[in-house]
């Protein structure tokens, strides 16, 4: 080929190559093109820099885990808690299995369908040598520091909780309350408790959705947060699912603490559903940082759509990372209501490279001129000293329902 063509970044060797030389090169070296049609395969993995890969150590933690199950035995479960230490450990590996293989699946149908890429190929020059969702080699070792903290933190976190709040957050009323009014086969009494399951479903993702909307929409609208925290995760402007949980360690785990331990304070699901919503929303987090659009690859989200008008799509969340901070957009995680209630809300790629996944609302904006229209409010929220006020509202309903449900707790533990 023509050494002056331009060539993206595509190979395992030029990978290498970038992980050890500086992010910018000396002058008269060669310019690499960031091209939207590299190919996840080829581009050397998610993690370059470590001899000892974030994901060794997870499993190697995961195992530990494991191993600790078996010796403690019932010395590890908190009495009280309708879960006993090892359905921690099992969802905790669940979610990690389930991770990799619908990352993997991802991005295989990232490189073989290149049709669905919601963004089109870039032909615009680099003068840093980036990897193919955008990030520079420094941007890449910062980032794997903060996937491993990451990490670390999460399992302190997922065990941690277990510990001190087993019993408010695994309570055996919350387990069996969804099971009242009538046997599976009376037919009345199964469908009760479908409505019943069903409603309690909507209204946990709904309350975890509020929640993190507005960690999100803080994180942007701050200027020191999102300097020191939230811009690693837009390093990634052409996401992939390899890019969904690779951002600052304390951005990740405040996430967590809002969808896993403060939803489940004020909306507590019994274990099967709690294990069925854990796994759906890390498949839905990954379809969401594809770069893919098609209801036959992201089945997830095509769930959402045939449920939800306002669902949002991977094609929302992509705008908003190919935006950067300006794209103050698309912050919820599940079903994207908060959104259009708070003005917030992006067509997207919606009426060109997204046509086949448009929602109803989508269509709706595109017929009005393709933009988001930001309500009387919308400014107003962005406001430094306002903008805070709605996550410090969850926080303190958490807090009170944590307070209540403690005392409750008081006579019961005492008697254990």
């Amino acid at each position: 080929p023509d050494p002056e063509e331009e060539r993206p970044l595509n190979t395992r060797q030029q990978q290498e190559e970038m992980a050890t030389t500086a992010s910018q090169p000396p002058d008269g070296a060669e310019v690499v093109v960031l091209d939207a049609t590299n190919s996840a395969a080829l581009s050397g993995g998610p993690h370059l820099f470590r001899r000892v890969s974030n994901d060794t150590l997870e499993i190697v933690v995961l195992g530990a885990l494991a191993a600790l199950t078996i010796l403690g035995g019932p010395a590890l479960d908190v009495p009280g808690s309708a879960w006993r230490f090892r359905d921690v450990v099992l969802l905790a590996g669940l979610s990690a299995v389930v991770r990799r293989l619908y990352s993997a699946r991802l991005e295989r149908a990232y490189d073989r369908y290149p049709e669905l890429r919601t963004q089109p190929a870039s032909k615009k020059r680099h003068a840093v040598v980036r990897d193919v969702t955008g990030r520079t080699a420094a941007e890449l070792e910062l980032i794997e520091y903060h996937d491993r903290l990451t990490m670390l933190a999460k399992f302190a976190l997922d065990v941690g909780s277990y510990a001190l709040l087993g019993r408010v957050l695994y309570a055996p009323s919350d387990n069996t309350s969804i099971f009242l009014g009538g046997s599976a086969g009376d037919p009345s009494g199964a469908a009760r408790l479908a409505s019943r399951a069903a409603f309690k479903v909507v209204a946990h993702h709904y309350t975890l959705s509020f929640g993190m909307y507005w960690m999100h929409r803080l994180l942007h609208a701050n200027a020191f947060l999102w300097r020191h925290i939230h811009s690693l995760h837009h390093y990634a402007r052409t996401p992939l699912a390899r890019a969904t949980y690779m951002d600052h360690w304390l951005d990740n785990i405040a996430n967590a603490v809002i969808a896993e331990v403060g939803t489940q304070i004020l909306c507590p699901l019994p274990k099967p559903l709690l294990f069925g919503s854990r796994l759906f929303r890390v498949c839905e987090s990954l379809e969401k940082h594809s770069g893919l659009s098609g209801a036959s690859i992201n089945l997830a989200h095509a769930l959402q759509r045939s449920v939800f008008p306002f669902a949002q799509m991977p094609h929302h969340h992509d705008w908003h990372h190919e935006g950067f901070k300006g794209s103050n957009y698309t912050f919820a995680s599940i079903g994207g209501l908060w959104d259009v209630v708070f003005g917030t809300r992006h067509p997207g790629r919606s009426a060109k490279t997204a046509q086949n996944a448009a929602t109803s609302h989508d269509d709706l904006q595109n017929r009005l001129g393709g933009k988001a229209k930001k309500n009387p409010f919308g400014a107003f929220f962005d406001r430094p000293l306002v903008c805070p006020i709605p996550t410090l509202l969850f926080a303190a309903a958490v807090g009170a329902k944590l307070f209540v449900r403690l005392g409750d707790d008081l006579p019961r533990a005492a008697a254990l």
